[in-house]
């Protein structure tokens, strides 16, 4: 009797599932309208802007810049600059450049669309109305059908840093920001702190630039001038990058080595300046503005005049064979300057780093992209690879005094040293590997090769996954690593370092660390409210931005105080290096007398894709015995029972 009650309530279960499924059936094109008309009367508050919503996230949905205008007066001679409101769930802000009088502000927009009032008065189109950053204030969006949106609208304001207004040609980034390659030209105002005009100039290009920068919210941008301008100082060029330094908590990882590879170096050197960024009025964030790495006049000169930096490209037919890839032109001349970059393939997405236009060719070390000649000869192509070739066969052999001096005819030892202290302090995972430059003066000029200027290091310094252990190496083993095994380099390494690291870090990079948070903080907080959705992110940043400069402060320290142990020779550490079959090779230091912890041995597992590892006699290596030595482990793909 039980099993037949049973078998009928089950019964009853599925007719009332089935009829509630009938009745969702018929009625969701009625529901669908309401959710449609939902989302038609949010745009017309919103306004066109509203289409670029992040639909993925229910928090975010609401998040774009309105066409409502702020305007603030200023002591400089700069043309005033409107920014846009911008509005995230029921918050709104004004992002105001350093320079402006915060006190009051005149507000624009368009009568026609609706009607705006802060705490409950009505505020036409250009009146001035007081402010306190301090303070929130309540804001009303009215329609002329009487439709309301309602906002906490807040006003931040940076401090001590130049503003930067580009204006592209169709007023929008959405063309740019959808495929690396796409530009528009456009017009640069630069603004400094005092609202004094920097650079006053149009553009020829806006476009994206980076690799794995692109997968951010908040872009890294290359700017070409039409004509050559100084920017903040920094010398005269058409080509100029704003780094996003988007995966960054800190924001100062990439000044910092570049303040001490110019700290250290004769060299060239990038230079830099932070500064607040908007496009068409909207705020982009804090951006670092740096020099291009390229050959130029005021950047690597490499050429024997000026007119060669400028001259019409012909654009010849590109040709590509084993190993190398080079215009089909018939310049012959191999005495000139060349500018190359690692750009080395160890994922297969690693091919979308380079155009179909980009020269390259293929050494011992790995893969290097031409930047200068613009357009390569296959003999001119031909001599630089055989040229690499014969550097790091050098490199690999050079072991005695006699080996070094040789190789000092060849290579500018003082820049390979440099670039071996920054490397081994700023322990960034993509040296040796991508975005490390080499550059080979004219024969003119000596014909020497250089290491350097260092680039892109927004991933040193403790954050990323491969690098947050202080001890580990996150970066590939490159020339430079193969060099201090010679006795005459380490020691050339241990003069520099106390020559200029140590007198730079007790001057420059400590003032650095400690006084760039405070310039940098109130940008920050506008930069943070701007990219509260950048949560893709391939480090290990803290929630806050006082907390990660902490963490980069002390990471400077940890890795600077095993840099003068090692250097020094004081038997402190020793160096523990995993090597593949392949070549490639990753290393760490271990004190005096401790063991390889199970952490490490795991992640050089994991990152060379080795099951076990053994001694050069072919013997399992035991995690048990501690290290008394610098010792090579060798890694194979056989799993240990």
């Amino acid at each position: 009797m039980r099993g037949k009650w049973n078998i009928i309530i089950w019964i009853l279960v599925l007719l009332a599932a089935f009829y509630c499924g009938m009745y969702w059936y018929a009625n969701r094109e009625s529901m669908e309208e309401v959710h449609k008309t939902a989302l038609l009367v949010e745009e017309e508050i919103s306004g066109p802007d509203s289409e670029n919503r992040d639909e993925t996230d229910d928090s975010l949905v609401q998040e774009r810049f309105l066409e409502i205008f702020a305007e603030a007066s200023s002591e400089g001679d700069a043309a005033i600059q409107k920014v846009k409101l911008f509005v995230t769930g029921k918050n709104a802000y004004f992002f105001l450049p350093s320079y402006c009088k915060a006190d009051s502000i005149a507000l624009y927009y368009d009568e026609h669309q609706y009607a705006l009032a802060v705490e409950e008065r009505i505020i036409p189109s250009g009146t001035m109305i007081s402010v306190d950053s301090a303070a929130a204030y309540a804001m009303t969006l009215t329609k002329e059908d009487g439709t309301k949106a309602e906002y906490e609208l807040s006003v931040m304001q940076s401090e001590n840093l130049p503003s930067i207004f580009i204006t592209t040609a169709n007023h929008s980034m959405d063309y740019i920001n959808d495929m690396k390659g796409n530009y528009e030209p456009g017009h640069l105002v630069c603004v400094n702190d005092s609202g004094g005009t920097d650079c006053d100039a149009a553009l020829e290009k806006v476009k994206l630039h980076g690799f794995t920068s692109l997968s951010v919210p908040k872009k890294t941008y290359q700017v070409d001038f039409s004509k050559e301008q100084d920017l903040l100082g920094m010398g005269s060029a058409l080509h100029w990058i704003f780094q996003a330094n988007a995966y960054d908590k800190s924001y100062m990882r990439n000044k910092l080595a570049y303040e001490m590879f110019r700290g250290m170096t004769s060299g060239y050197a990038v230079e830099s300046v932070f500064a607040d960024v908007y496009f068409n009025g909207e705020y982009a964030g804090n951006y670092l503005i740096c020099e291009k790495v390229e050959a130029g006049v005021n950047r690597i000169d490499l050429a024997d005049n000026a007119a060669a930096y400028t001259a019409d490209s012909t654009k010849g037919q590109v040709l590509e064979e084993e190993d190398i890839r080079y215009y089909d032109t018939q310049d012959a001349d191999t005495s000139g300057g060349y500018l190359i970059e690692t750009q080395n393939v160890l994922v297969p997405s690693d091919l979308q780093r380079m155009s179909e236009e980009d020269s390259y060719f293929v050494s011992y070390s790995g893969r290097y992209e031409i930047r200068w000649p613009k357009e390569i000869s296959k003999t001119q192509i031909s001599y630089i690879r055989d040229y690499m070739k014969q550097v790091e066969t050098q490199i690999a052999g050079c072991v005695t005094e006699e080996d070094y001096r040789q190789l000092a005819e060849v290579i500018d030892m003082d820049s390979f040293a440099v670039m071996y202290l920054i490397d081994l302090i700023a322990n960034d995972v993509d040296a040796n590997a991508y975005s490390t430059f080499y550059y080979k003066l004219p024969e003119h000029q000596g014909g020497k090769l250089y290491a350097g200027p260092v680039w892109d290091y927004d991933r040193g310094f403790g954050n990323e996954e491969r690098n947050v252990m202080v001890n580990v190496n996150g970066y590939w083993n490159g020339l430079c690593e193969a060099l201090y095994r010679n006795p005459f380099f380490r020691n050339r390494v241990r003069d520099l370092y106390h020559e200029r690291f140590v007198p730079l870090t007790e001057t420059i990079l400590r003032a650095f660390l400690e006084e760039t948070p405070d310039r940098l903080s109130l940008s920050v907080r506008m930069d943070s409210v701007r990219w509260q959705n950048n949560l893709d992110r391939l480090n290990y940043s803290y929630d806050c931005f006082d907390d990660e400069v902490a963490f980069l402060s002390y990471y400077f320290d940890e890795r600077a105080a095993i840099a003068s142990e090692w250097i020094n020779e004081t038997g402190v550490y020793h160096m523990v290096t995993f090597t593949v079959p392949e070549g490639t090779s990753k290393s760490c230091f271990v004190r005096d007398g401790e063991l390889l912890t199970a952490s490490v041995l795991s992640f050089m597992r994991e990152e060379l894709e080795c099951g076990i590892w053994s001694r050069e006699d072919g013997s399992v290596y035991q995690q048990g015995r501690p290290v008394f030595g610098n010792m090579t482990l060798y890694g194979s793909t056989e799993i240990l029972e």
